[in-house]
């Protein structure tokens, strides 16, 4: 039976997770962006957003949820349109794959309503496409674990190879996202253009322990390899009182500490929940007390499920 509307989730990620530039990320639980998506007789896709974040784009063209609807339409050559709802929960630079939220809630919602539905690995093309639109570059690290949950690396780009890690759920993850907004071409526009060969080989060697760390669940190991010496360093310049902020997240008891994507959000390990709560009120209070921004805070384990369907009506 063919679906008549279909309603979807896609969670934020924290990538990167330090030394992993652009090649591994994670999925957490909240928050997300959600699409609603029907069939309608007129061709081409039609867009309305719902949302209280300024500067999100209302033009289907320049909308990453649009963007992407479009694109599978004109690929698989539909006999229908799209109209397509975009509530838009989470803030455009935040750090936590806002934009990435927004393509995989749109391609998984537009996917179900396809006369032969595809893959979700096979999803992934379009939605980063939809980054490519938001930031320029069609990086993976927010968007193969908002679609496919879990952890993602990014074996290569060309071509696009994706591993998910299998993971053990015990490390807690704190994120606090800073009332602030760090546009993710601006990120990257910071960054060194060439790295000595002594720092790529530490990074090298945090990205394997953290690889380690994520599969055995060692909280520990995943903290002490979070340490990032080549971007963080040129980011945290972006945020203000990060530094501040970093070191009150490691005195209350976390593991390690980095920046969640391009920023503003930051990101610490914890061994509990009951850690966790104690390294998020430091992390907040050191946000307030240094720069004067009060913060978002969101705890949670790894989302091992991406990306889902929430409801869905049949003709």
């Amino acid at each position: 039976m063919k679906a008549r509307s279909v309603k979807t989730f896609a969670p934020a990620t924290i990538s990167n997770i330090g030394p992993g530039f652009d090649v591994l990320g994670i999925a957490i639980n909240r928050p997300g962006d959600s699409v609603l998506a029907g069939r309608r007789r007129e061709s081409g896709v039609s867009l309305t957003v719902k949302t209280n974040y300024p500067n999100v784009p209302l033009d289907a063209r320049r909308n990453v949820a649009g963007h992407v609807a479009s694109l599978m339409v004109e690929e698989f050559k539909l006999p229908f349109g799209v109209d397509l709802v975009l509530y838009k929960r989470m803030p455009i630079g935040s750090g936590l794959g806002s934009s990435a939220a927004s393509g995989v809630a749109s391609a998984l919602a537009v996917n179900a309503l396809l006369p032969k539905p595809i893959s979700k690995p096979d999803l992934l093309p379009f939605v980063l496409e939809g980054e490519r639109l938001a930031c320029g570059a069609p990086h993976a690290d927010n968007a193969a674990p908002s679609l496919l949950g879990g952890a993602c690396l990014i074996r290569s780009y060309n071509p696009l190879d994706v591993v998910s890690i299998p993971t053990v759920s015990s490390i807690i993850w704190v994120v606090v996202h800073p009332c602030l907004t760090v546009e993710t071409r601006k990120a990257r526009s910071v960054l060194p253009k060439t790295v000595p060969l002594r720092s790529a080989v530490h990074q090298w060697g945090n990205v394997g322990g953290l690889t380690v760390g994520l599969a055995t669940g060692n909280a520990r190991l995943v903290g002490k390899c979070i340490e990032d010496i080549i971007i963080e360093p040129r980011r945290a310049r972006l945020i203000p009182g990060f530094r501040a902020v970093k070191d009150a997240a490691l005195h209350a008891g976390a593991l390690g500490c980095s920046i969640s994507g391009s920023g503003p959000s930051v990101f610490s390990v914890a061994s509990s929940p009951r850690a966790a709560r104690a390294i998020a009120t430091a992390m907040v209070n050191a946000f307030l007390r240094v720069a004067s921004v009060r913060c978002d805070v969101y705890i949670s384990r790894i989302n091992q499920n991406g990306a889902r369907i929430s409801g869905i009506q049949h003709r």
